[in-house]
């Protein structure tokens, strides 16, 4: 008698439950107007060396990653041992974003850790980088300053 029961349950539980009911109806997405579609742009920013490597590769032409005798720009160092890293990182970000168009490294040299802008072959280019990270990031002034290094130029 128990399993008739049971079998009379699940009936009536399952019986609101149709086919039609159970599968929503897939929505369709209507295709924007050709004036809207128009209007959405993309804007792209990249430094003058990725668009001068892309054009060499089309062109056909090898440059070659040649290091030199340079100037940087540093904008950190400490060797604090439990915050240098941290430090280091965050000012790296705030570089990258106040639009400042140069390399960014991030250096560990025992004990210290570094922050270096750009490379630059002569003094005068990286002292107009400098003024440029003091314009846009005016609480780095101290700490910011033009160093010799070795850097990297396509040749």
């Amino acid at each position: 008698m128990r399993p008739a029961i049971f079998l009379l349950l699940l009936w009536v539980c399952a019986l609101p439950l149709t086919a039609e009911d159970s599968i929503p109806e897939p929505s369709v997405r209507k295709p924007l107007p050709i004036e809207a579609a128009m209007q959405e742009r993309v804007q792209l920013h990249q430094s003058a060396d990725i668009s001068r490597m892309m054009q060499d590769k089309i062109d056909g032409t090898q440059r070659e990653l040649k290091t030199v005798q340079g100037y940087r720009v540093q904008i950190f160092s400490s060797n604090r041992q439990q915050t240098a890293k941290t430090e280091a990182f965050e000012k790296e970000k705030r570089i990258r974003e106040s639009g400042i168009e140069a390399e960014t490294y991030v250096l560990y040299n025992p004990p210290f850790w570094k922050v270096r802008i750009g490379d630059f072959r002569t003094q005068e280019e990286a002292l107009l980088m400098k003024d440029e990270v003091i314009r846009l990031l005016p609480d780095l002034q101290g700490d910011t300053y033009v160093v010799r290094d070795m850097i990297q130029v396509m040749e």
